[in-house]
C-alpha cells in the first residue's frame, strides 16, 4: 500500500514535457542575443558549444543571425574559425580534445567536418592524433578518448575501427563503476572514487559505439550514477562541489545516449530526477532569464547554460544538423569544389587482424587511385608507420605490412566513406573521402552457396514404343504348340508357343 501511495507522487512530480519545452525556449531566447552582429560568433566560455545546442533544440547554426539575416550567422562563423588554422596543421599541433570539439560543433552547426576546405579536415587531424600503443585519441585519457568515440561516430569510420578505445575505456573503469578524467592505468588509480560529469560521457561514448546497455560495464556506470542521486532535489552529487548543472547535464546526456529516461522511477529520489535539478536551476526573471546558472539561480552563466540545453533537449554531446527554417534550403553546407590533384588529407583505417587496428591521416592527389593513396601512406602519414609495406598485383593491394588473404574467397576490401566495399584497387579517392580497409570475402569470388532443392516436376508424356530386339534361342526342353490359320485372303498364318509363350513365324501360304 505504501509503494501504491508514493509511485503516483513520483510520477506526477517529474517535469512534463510542456515545462521542459518552454525551458527550452526560454534557454534559447538567453543565448541568441549574445551573438555579435559583425562577425556571427556567440563569444564567451561555452559559446562555440552552443552550436549543438542549438540543433539539438531544433535550430541550425545557418538560422542563428545577428541583427539582420543579411548578419553572418554562426555556421558563417565556424566554417571560417575551423577551416583556417585548427583543421589544416601538418603535424597536427593541437590537443585530441581541440579537434574532437570542432568535430562535434561543425557537424551539428550544419558543416561536413572533413570538407571544410581542401586542406581541412578534421576528422583526419583526430586521425593524426591516434595513439597507438593505448588505443586512444591523444594523451591516454578518458575524456580524450570518450570525445574521439563520439566526434568519430559523425564519420563514415565503421565500428571495427572503435574496437580499442572502446577497449581502452574498459579498462580504465574505476571499481566503483565510474570514470575520471586522467587514465587510471593501475589498481590504485582505479580503486579512486568516481566522477558523474565524466562518467556520463564514458557510457555515451560506450552506447554510441554500440555497446549495449545491459553491458555488465554500462550497467555498474548506472549503478554508481544511481547511488548518486540526492533524495531530496534529484540531482547528482558532484565529487568537488555543491551538485551543479554541468555534471547534472552530463549525466542526463550519457543515459539518453544509452536510451535511459532521466525522468523514469529508476532515476527518481524523492519524487524528484536529475531533469528536474536542472530546471530548478534556470533563471526566472531579470535580464539573464532563460539561462542556468552553475549551482543556483543568482547568476546565469554560458557554458552552463549550453550544456543544460542540450541536455533537455535530447542531445547527445551532438547532434545532427536539423531541418532549416527555410526548408528548401540545405540542412548541410554545400561543400567547396577540389580539383583533381589536388593534395587532401584523409582518415586511413586499416584493420590487420581482429583488433589490431590502425588509424592515421594521410595526405594524397584528389580523385587519386586508391593503391596510389595507400602508397602516400607507406611514404608518410600521422602517426607515422600507419602502412609500412605494400603489395599490388594487377591493380589490387595483395598485402598491407606483410598481411595477405589466407582464403581463394578472400581479398583486402575498401570502403570509400559510406559507399559499399569492394575489392582494394585503383578506385579513385575523392575529396574528405574517409578510407576503410580490412580482409573479408570477396563479393565476386565465384557462386554463392546452392540453394534449396525444387519441389518435382509433373510426369511427362509416354514415349514413342521402342523397336522389338532379336529373338531368343529356344529353351531346354521347350515345348512348341502350333495351330495353322486360315485367313481369307487364302494365306496361312502358324502360331506357334512354346512353355506357353508365343513365338511369331512368318506367314506363308
Amino acid at each position: 500500500m505504501l509503494s501504491l501511495a508514493v509511485l503516483p507522487a513520483s510520477a506526477s512530480a517529474t517535469s512534463s514535457q510542456a515545462e521542459i519545452d518552454a525551458a527550452i525556449g526560454s534557454a534559447i531566447e538567453y543565448v541568441r542575443p549574445q551573438q555579435e552582429a559583425a562577425t556571427g560568433a556567440i563569444p564567451g566560455f561555452g559559446g562555440d558549444w552552443v552550436a549543438t545546442s542549438l540543433a539539438a533544440a531544433g535550430i541550425n547554426a545557418a538560422d542563428v543571425h545577428g541583427v539582420a539575416p543579411e548578419s553572418p550567422s554562426l555556421q558563417d562563423f565556424l566554417l571560417g574559425s575551423y577551416s583556417a588554422g585548427l583543421g589544416a596543421e601538418d603535424p597536427p599541433e593541437s590537443a585530441a580534445t581541440d579537434y574532437e570539439q570542432a568535430i562535434l560543433i561543425s557537424h551539428a552547426a550544419g558543416l561536413d567536418p572533413a570538407r571544410l576546405a581542401a586542406d581541412s579536415n578534421l576528422p583526419a587531424q583526430l586521425a593524426g592524433r591516434w595513439n597507438p600503443a593505448a588505443g586512444s585519441f591523444g594523451e591516454p585519457s578518458t575524456y580524450s578518448t570518450a570525445f574521439g568515440i563520439l566526434a568519430m561516430k559523425t564519420t563514415p569510420l565503421p565500428g571495427w575501427a572503435l574496437g580499442p578505445p572502446v577497449s581502452f575505456l574498459r579498462r580504465n573503469q574505476h571499481d566503483d563503476g565510474g570514470w575520471t578524467y586522467p587514465a587510471s592505468p593501475t589498481a590504485a588509480d582505479r580503486s579512486e572514487p568516481s566522477e558523474p560529469d565524466i562518467t556520463g560521457a564514458a557510457i555515451a561514448a560506450l552506447c554510441e559505439a554500440g555497446v549495449p546497455s545491459y553491458d555488465p560495464d554500462v550497467a555498474s556506470a548506472l549503478a554508481y550514477l544511481r547511488g548518486l542521486l540526492i533524495s531530496d532535489t534529484g540531482g547528482i552529487e558532484y565529487l568537488f562541489g555543491p551538485p551543479n548543472s554541468d555534471t547534472n547535464a552530463w549525466v542526463i546526456s550519457g543515459l539518453t545516449a544509452c536510451g535511459i529516461d532521466p525522468q523514469s522511477t529508476a532515476w527518481t529520489a524523492g519524487g524528484k530526477t536529475p531533469v528536474d535539478f536542472l530546471l530548478s536551476l534556470q533563471v526566472p526573471t531579470g535580464p539573464e532569464a532563460g539561462g542556468f546558472g552553475y549551482a543556483d539561480t543568482s547568476e546565469a552563466n554560458l557554458y552552463s547554460t549550453q550544456d543544460a540545453l542540450r541536455a533537455i533537449a535530447g542531445g547527445v554531446f551532438t547532434a545532427a544538423p536539423p531541418t532549416r527554417a527555410e526548408p528548401s534550403q540545405p540542412s548541410v553546407r554545400p561543400t567547396p569544389t577540389v580539383m583533381s590533384g589536388t593534395p587532401v588529407p584523409h582518415v586511413l583505417a586499416i584493420e590487420l587482424a581482429p583488433g589490431n587496428v590502425r588509424i592515421c591521416k594521410t595526405v594524397a592527389p584528389a580523385n587519386a587511385p586508391l593503391t596510389l593513396t595507400l602508397e602516400a601512406a607507406e611514404a608518410g602519414s600521422n602517426p607515422a608507420g600507419c602502412v609500412t609495406s605494400l603489395s599490388v598485383v594487377d591493380g589490387q593491394v595483395e598485402s598491407i605490412d606483410g598481411v595477405a588473404p589466407e582464403g581463394e574467397d578472400e581479398a583486402w576490401l575498401a570502403r570509400l566513406d559510406h559507399g559499399a566495399q569492394a575489392p582494394a584497387g585503383k578506385q579513385p579517392v575523392g575529396f574528405g573521402d574517409l578510407i576503410s580497409l580490412r580482409i573479408g570475402r570477396d563479393p565476386g569470388s565465384g557462386r554463392g552457396a546452392l540453394g534449396p532443392a525444387g519441389s518435382p516436376g509433373s510426369t511427362g508424356s509416354p514415349g514413342a514404343p521402342g523397336k522389338r530386339g532379336p529373338r531368343g534361342k529356344r529353351g531346354h526342353r521347350a515345348k512348341r504348340l502350333c495351330k495353322a490359320q486360315r485367313r481369307r485372303t487364302g494365306k496361312r498364318r502358324k502360331r506357334c508357343t512354346a512353355n506357353h509363350r508365343r513365338l511369331h513365324r512368318k506367314p506363308h501360304r
